[in-house]
């Protein structure tokens, strides 16, 4: 029995170190404290507990298929006439008899190495799934918590801006230069910052809880996020990739055990056409009949008379199951470098997207900004222009951590080697004014798969 330490211990040498002959190269951003987390969660979640108890009831199983059959205890009376003749007749007597089944040498043995190769498809498949699973799930609730931080932080500074606008427009109405309608609009811009910044508590409260949940804190602890994540992080080869998902994922590892667990059923099959064995022994009680006791041993044989009904089929089943295995493994590995080039180039397309924002589009909207204040000074503009632009800014700033946090789910996802198509659900969004306030920002809540998998072990 693993203690829970060593179990978590246990999970993380298989889920980054599946294969210990290559180097497994992983998408996932490298981060101290979310890597703490999620060793954590491997340690804490109930699903893993779940997983291992599964692991813990197949291994149960090998020592009894290795084990003889119960034996078969008899006991006989037998009469000789009418009434009780036991000491007084030869025939008579009260017998014990004992006896053992015993297959022929060797099949004890396959049919150990069967359910071994069984707890090991287990093993490397749902609880290799299950870890991967909740990794992908503790980094995905992390990147929103973050998200939903920087989302109210760009209220914050929302705020500040509108502030130093509306004391802008004030001055101007107080010298005549605006009207009161401009004031009235900036005031209620500031008002409906109010609103974004309760439903933004109210979603990072959220997000805690749920991160809570899954590394099984208290769902009120607090956890601490970067302030910015990474946007320009390089990216792994995708041939590494390719190889290093291959190298880590359970279904696959799972699916190439399962190989040898037919392997082992056509050899056990074939031991089937070898007769089995009972051995009996037994001691026949007399009374006081001056012969004495008896005593009896015995050993019988089974005859295999219908091979070609029975034993000749079991062997073409364990045969044609091995073909189906090996067709699964191909079709598996093939399944998993689709969703990985799917992946990889969702990946590649959000990072080119935050770095458009980051470089081109950020930059305009801030000289928009500028522009649309020094001309609504000089009054060429109306304050409504000040007003779009200022949203289109901050609005793209949101979809900026948006693609941001994107980019990093779509490694995350990479990582979690899912035969799952993946989507990004939801949205970790800056609120919008209802009257032409901050734009709201797009983003993954969740790296969510929509359909079943492939040979799924979860």
């Amino acid at each position: 029995m693993f203690t829970r330490f060593s179990f978590a211990a246990a999970v993380l040498v298989l889920t980054i170190s599946a294969a210990p002959a290559q180097t497994i190269t992983r998408a996932a951003l490298p981060d101290a404290q979310l890597d703490a987390l999620v060793t954590e969660a491997l340690r804490n979640a109930p699903e893993m507990a779940s997983a291992q108890a599964n692991v813990e009831a197949a291994q149960r199983r090998i020592v009894p298929a290795q084990t003889l059959s119960d034996p078969f205890i008899t006991t006989t009376w037998q009469n000789d006439g009418r009434t009780p003749s036991l000491g007084s007749a030869e025939g008579s007597f009260l017998g014990v008899m004992a006896s053992q089944s015993v297959p022929w040498p060797g099949k004890l043995r396959l049919a150990g190495n069967v359910a071994a190769s069984e707890a090991r498809e287990i093993e490397r498949g749902s609880l290799g799934r299950a870890a991967l699973t909740l990794e992908a799930r503790v980094r995905n609730a992390w990147y929103d918590l973050g998200l939903a931080r920087a989302i109210d932080g760009l209220i914050d500074d929302r705020r500040t801006a509108a502030t130093q606008i509306e004391a802008s427009v004030r001055e101007r109405y107080a010298a005549g230069l605006a009207v009161q309608q401009d004031v009235v609009r900036a005031q209620v811009e500031l008002a409906r910052l109010d609103e974004a910044k309760a439903t933004q508590a109210a979603t990072i409260a959220n997000r805690i809880a749920e991160l809570d949940r899954l590394i099984g804190a208290p769902q009120d602890r607090d956890v601490a996020t970067p302030d910015l994540l990474a946007d320009d992080a390089p990216l792994p080869q995708l041939a590494s990739l390719l190889a290093s998902v291959a190298a880590r994922s359970p279904e696959l590892a799972a699916s190439q055990q399962a190989i040898d667990t037919g392997r082992a059923r056509v050899e056990l099959a074939k031991k089937n056409f070898l007769p089995d064995f009972t051995v009996s022994a037994g001691s026949m009680y007399r009374g006081n009949f001056e012969m004495g006791p008896m005593w009896q041993a015995g050993v019988g044989v089974s005859v295999p008379l219908w091979t070609a009904r029975r034993q000749q089929n079991q062997l073409a089943e364990a045969r044609a199951i091995v073909r189906g295995r090996t067709s699964d493994v191909d079709a598996i590995a093939r399944e998993l470098e689709l969703r990985t080039r799917e992946r990889f180039t969702q990946l590649d397309a959000a990072r080119h997207i935050a770095a458009l924002y980051r470089d081109k589009v950020l930059p305009l909207d801030e000289v928009s900004l500028e522009s649309a204040l020094a001309s609504y000074q000089a009054a060429k503009v109306p304050f409504i222009t000040v007003l779009d632009a200022l949203n289109t800014l901050y609005g793209d700033r949101a979809s900026y951590a948006s693609r941001i946090a994107e980019s990093a789910k779509w490694r995350v996802a990479i990582d979690e080697a899912s035969l799952q198509p993946t989507t990004m659900t939801g949205a970790a969004a800056m609120p919008a004014s209802a009257a032409g306030g901050m734009a709201q920002a797009a983003a993954p809540a969740a790296a969510t798969n929509t359909t079943p998998s492939m040979n799924s072990m979860r």
